[in-house]
């Protein structure tokens, strides 16, 4: 049966293929234009290993007309293979990209096996291979024959380990050097640490060597992205507006930064939203806030490089240069907005506010704890105070009432303050007295149901005072990627939190 020609009725006569499975698969079908191989139907969510080995026998994805995919304009593995080149490909030093290209492996068992290894040791025999979830004897004698214990140096290894984020890089960019490099003066226009444009990967079983980005906007072009419906433009009803976020990426660090597909996710979230000032939670490093800002301003990646609203004037702060910390990522310009970043200590001298200098100071005191960050930005000229959040799990009364005082002083000044961040649960962010959050507790902030978190954005004060003209949400689409790994499987999220954002009015 053609894969890319059956309809759901069809679908359904073949073995272990429900209803819900065969829309599954004419829906990622229409998604992505057509099947070039029975292989791709293992991206369908619902078809596993065992699952695909049982329909193997009765599918086919040839078609005689080709339908053309008009987002991607990149090629299937098979047409870089080399005829009459047979390498075989190391069990003990390839990465999970180049096991899946052994006819028989997939991406899960791929993983799988890169997985054992790293927890078990070199393999001894490929009869060890056995031992691997997903494996069976079958499959064992099929792909034996192209397979060696010997390990090769190849270009490029992706290191796709243990269900954490890969890093695509150069050898000359592993982890000890980038863990060695000393941060310049910052600026918003140094040299990306992401990867070159034309790294080359090896893959040992007969293809050709072939730059990274090509594979990589191979897995680009099947990771959804969102349709953009609203065209936001910084104004609403002739009043000039801003949108501030919060997002908490769960242990955002260099290995993880530099996975293309966690970076692609982050940068298109924030260029497709129009976030102006990003407010982030759990950073490791600071340096993974330069590389995002890197890819803002000089894009590597596509997907990035496509999108046409991009400013090219991204920065960054940060409260620590150990983590976890808290950060910032804020548009320096863009069609008249404008973003600066201030000392706290500072605020009386852009604010006439008597008081102005007495919320220095508290919003001072509140730097030592890793839990918060107060950062002062001038929004088009205007004066605005953002103090990021990452609420401890504890109940932190201490924390609360600092909180509290510092936005009774803001309220006082008439200082605009924005209390954006994580905060564990609904009940933190009640606790909050002298501030009223924009966001409803309806609105659900994670992933999925099995993540535990609470985003949120509160403005001291009441939001219908303070200017946030009402319009607030949290982005639940696009933050997948197929590059990201997902447990036993491909497809993960960047975060298992979600991006808030809410409007303030900026008026001239």
């Amino acid at each position: 049966m053609n894969v890319n020609t059956a309809t759901e009725e069809q679908l359904m006569t073949l073995p272990g293929v429900t209803r819900q499975l065969a829309r599954e698969i004419v829906r990622h079908r229409q998604m992505i234009g057509r099947f070039k191989r029975v292989d791709d139907l293992a991206l369908v969510s619902g078809i596993g290993a065992e699952k695909l080995e049982l329909l193997r026998p009765e599918i086919c994805a040839s078609t005689r007309k080709q339908i053309s995919r008009a987002s991607s304009c990149t090629h299937s593995l098979d047409s870089v293979r080399l005829p009459g080149e047979n390498k075989l490909c190391s069990i003990n030093s390839s990465s999970v990209f180049q096991l899946q290209c052994v006819p028989g492996l997939n991406q899960e068992i791929a993983a799988n096996i890169v997985d054992f290894r790293n927890k078990k040791g070199p393999f001894k025999s490929l009869d060890d291979l056995i031992k691997v979830r997903g494996m069976d004897i079958v499959r064992l004698s099929t792909v034996k024959h192209h397979l060696s214990l010997e390990p090769r140096k190849c270009e490029s290894v992706q290191l796709l380990t243990n269900g954490h984020a890969s890093v695509w890089a150069d050898e000359s960019l592993n982890n000890s050097s980038l863990n060695n490099i000393e941060e310049p003066e910052r600026t918003p226009h140094r040299k990306s640490l992401s990867m070159p444009t034309k790294l080359p990967i090896t893959l040992p079983n007969g293809f050709a060597t072939a730059p990274v980005n090509d594979i990589l906007d191979l897995l680009a072009a099947y990771s959804h992205r969102p349709i953009v419906e609203e065209l936001f433009t910084y104004e609403r009803d002739g009043i000039k507006c801003c949108r501030i976020a919060s997002w908490n990426l769960h242990q955002l660090s260099i290995d993880k930064i530099t996975n293309p597909g966690v970076r692609e996710v982050v940068c298109r979230t924030i260029l497709e939203n129009r976030l102006s000032i990003i407010a982030i939670q759990d950073v490791l490093d600071r340096m993974a806030l330069k590389i995002i800002c890197d890819e803002l301003n000089s894009p590597m990646l596509r997907r990035v490089r496509e999108w046409r609203c991009n400013s090219h004037k991204w920065d960054y702060c940060c409260s620590d240069d150990n983590g976890p910390s808290l950060g910032f990522i804020y548009e320096t310009s863009h069609k008249g907005v404008t973003v600066e970043d201030v000392a706290v200590g500072q605020l009386h001298l852009l604010s006439e506010a008597a008081d102005a200098r007495r919320l220095g100071a508290a919003l001072t005191a509140l730097l030592p704890d890793r839990s918060v960050s107060p950062q002062a930005f001038l929004v088009c000229g205007r004066l605005m105070v953002v103090v990021n959040v990452h609420w401890p799990e504890i109940q932190h009364e201490e924390l609360r009432a600092r909180l509290d005082g510092a936005a009774a002083l803001a309220l006082s000044c008439r200082i605009p303050l924005i209390v954006a961040g994580e905060f564990r649960c609904w009940d933190n962010v009640q606790s909050l007295k002298n501030c009223e959050p924009v966001l409803d507790e309806t609105v659900s902030t994670c992933v999925d149901a099995d993540s535990a978190g609470r985003g949120c954005i509160l403005s001291a004060g009441g939001a219908a005072g303070s200017g946030w003209n009402g319009h607030a949400a949290a982005v639940r689409s696009g933050l997948s990627h197929l590059a990201i790994p997902r447990g036993w499987s491909w497809g993960g999220p960047a975060s298992p939190h979600c991006p808030v954002w809410a409007e303030v009015n900026v008026p001239d």
